[in-house]
């Protein structure tokens, strides 16, 4: 009888403790700020120069809409609630675009910001300065420890081009065509007209299909979104994001944090955002904690509830 009420006893501590640990958590969500807002506030001090009467003038001040226009773009809406991390960044070359339409775009961006280049275990990556630098003191922190640190997936870890992104979006859009043009839930006419659209609209039909269901990731069980990013949206265009071949290794995360560089896209699990912020600062610039296969995300905090199947 005593082992009983021991068991019992155990069970409703238990439940206790869960149940204090969801009230702290939608605690912590309440009090992280609306990741929009921060941003704004970030955009109303920079300097942009504009025409007016045929002069040239500095003014002060962004519209987060000429940066990514979520309000009137499905595409650009999803981007920036899943990979929208990346602009508060600090000490980097502020991603002026959520969206790059070509190849020019991407390089004019990575022209303007100071890179560097480096060759880690025969692979060579190019990063931003900054990115780079704390990438390199945490492979030395990670040598102290006996642990590795290196590029998963050749170049492409780091730097990508646009084209580099077109080609990785083609490799999960078009098997997801073919998969649900076998389970008849999209028509073969269906299928080419879409595949001959322009990529912007592709993508929004990619989305507004994944909405009923039909999802085009690698197996077919979540959004294209979690597995590969919109051509023109990857944060590897930024030259702040990087695939890390130990990302499985709990050690190798916390180093890596330490260091600015967090998990942000969720569900990518080898993927890697450099911030270039202490992890205690993360909620302050409006993102929030979120876990997925026991690894940590950090993600925006939008109170405007972006759907994301919109």
């Amino acid at each position: 009888m005593k082992s009983h009420k021991i068991r019992i006893f155990s069970l409703l501590l238990l439940f206790l403790g869960v149940q204090l640990l969801e009230v702290h958590s939608q605690k912590s969500l309440a009090e992280t700020p609306d990741f929009r807002a921060i941003l704004q506030k970030k955009l109303d001090d920079f300097q942009k120069i504009v025409t007016k009467n045929g002069q040239q003038i500095k003014t002060k001040g962004v519209e987060l809409a000429e940066i990514c226009s979520i309000d009137t773009d499905t595409v650009a809406r999803r981007v920036f609630a899943d990979y929208g991390a990346i602009f508060v960044a600090e000490e980097v070359e502020f991603p002026r675009k959520c969206i790059f339409l070509n190849e020019q775009e991407v390089s004019t961006y990575q022209n303007s910001a100071a890179a560097k280049t480096e060759t880690i275990d025969g692979t060579t990556i190019t990063l931003q300065e900054e990115a780079m630098e704390d990438l390199l003191k945490a492979r030395r922190e990670a040598a102290k420890r006996n642990l590795k640190i290196t590029p998963r997936g050749g170049s492409i870890a780091a730097r990508r081009s646009y084209t580099d992104t077109q080609r990785l979006w083609d490799s999960r859009f078009s098997p997801g065509l073919k998969h649900w043009v076998g389970k008849r839930k999209i028509s073969r006419q269906e299928a080419e007209r879409v595949r001959s659209l322009p990529v912007q609209q592709q993508v929004a039909k990619v989305l507004e299909w994944e909405s009923r269901g039909w999802f085009f990731s690698t197996d077919f069980s979540k959004s294209i979104l979690y597995s590969v990013a919109a051509p023109g949206a990857s944060q590897h265009l930024f030259m702040l994001a990087l695939d890390v071949e130990q990302f499985a290794n709990p050690a190798v995360r916390e180093i890596l944090a330490q260091h600015g560089w967090f998990q942000t896209v969720q569900s990518d699990l080898p993927h890697f955002t450099y911030l270039g912020l202490k992890e205690t600062e993360l909620p302050a610039k409006g993102l929030r904690a979120v876990f997925f296969g026991g690894q940590k995300f950090w993600i925006p905090n939008l109170k405007a509830n972006i759907d994301k199947n919109s």
